[in-house]
């Protein structure tokens, strides 16, 4: 497989991981560092020098590659990468790919058209502790699914909804999992901010036949990544943390440790096959599109009360 161009677009806190993990996959010979990208230059100057990369520049128009990957702030994610498709051969968008799904419709529409590899960071799929759940459990006799994403955001990210933001990870996981795109909004509570924002949220959505509950809380100091699966005849728990399977049955139970490559790298990995022409499954615009409907589905029902000091 030769070598892949990229250019990275955003420079900031989760850019730079990129960054780094990018230079990874170049000590592997799979890309090639071009340019990074940021309107604030100095900073993108500054993850260029650190990470050996070609070049800094304040704007795509000045740039040239064959992979462009979109790590700029959630508001600005579908702009971007609409100008990043005008020179991308493929191009990979943070998660959530846009503000809403007319916006990641009009990606997808976009990148049909001028046949392009796209690809939607929603990181969680390549966590080999998901792997590992997926292959384990017996999907024909689930009957339900709990996630709990919990942690507390930056200032800077409380701005978007945390339906938006955390929580979108797995409303795809759910999708992915379950294989299922016949979705229904049960229910779902807000807890809101005092701009109306939500910070906290709950909702129970029905994937076909099966029952799932997301919680999200974007405030809470405590870090928790948990997906639960639920059948007849066990429970199964997969922690992201602890990187630990439980498996618990009526006479039984039993822990396995799981380790792996890092999620971003595999993630990063699988978008440079996927570039190099090889039939690799990863999420994409068209899967954005089906999350962010449902994530607007989700906030049309919301009860919605607000945060108490």
């Amino acid at each position: 497989m030769s070598s892949i161009e990229v250019v990275l677009v955003g420079a900031g806190r989760w850019g730079e991981n990129i960054a780094r993990t990018l230079k990874h996959l170049e000590l592997e010979r799979l890309v090639t560092l071009s340019y990074v990208v940021d309107v604030n230059l100095s900073r993108a100057i500054e993850v260029s020098n650190k990470y050996g990369f070609r070049s800094a520049v304040d704007s795509i128009d000045k740039t040239s590659g064959s992979a462009y990957i979109i790590a700029t702030p959630i508001n600005t994610l579908s702009k971007v990468a609409k100008k990043a498709m005008e020179v991308a051969h493929c191009v990979f968008i943070e998660k959530p790919a846009a503000e809403n799904s007319r916006e990641a419709l009009e990606l997808l529409s976009l990148a049909e058209s001028r046949g392009l590899v796209h690809q939607v960071g929603y990181l969680s799929r390549f966590d080999s502790i998901i792997i590992e759940l997926k292959r384990r459990v017996l999907w024909e006799n689930v009957y339900g699914l709990r996630f709990r994403r919990l942690s507390g955001r930056p200032l800077y990210m409380r701005s978007y909804p945390i339906t938006l933001d955390i929580m979108s990870h797995d409303i795809d996981l759910a999708f992915h999992l379950l294989n299922q795109r016949e979705v229904k909004t049960l229910f779902s509570v807000f807890q809101v901010d005092e701009f109306g924002v939500p910070q906290r949220a709950i909702a129970g959505v029905t994937y076909g036949d099966i029952d799932v509950v997301f919680e999200a809380d974007g405030v809470i100091p405590a870090k928790v990544r948990e997906v639960d699966v639920l059948s007849e005849k066990e429970v199964v728990r997969a922690d992201l943390v602890s990187r630990k399977l439980t498996i618990r049955a009526e006479a039984s139970s039993r822990q396995i440790d799981v380790d792996g490559e890092t999620p971003l790298r595999s993630e990063l990995r699988a978008f440079v096959e996927k570039c190099s022409g090889r039939d690799v499954e990863v999420p994409d615009l068209e899967d954005a599109v089906a999350v962010l409907k449902l994530i607007e589905e989700i906030s049309s029902a919301a009860v919605s009360i607000r945060e108490t000091e």
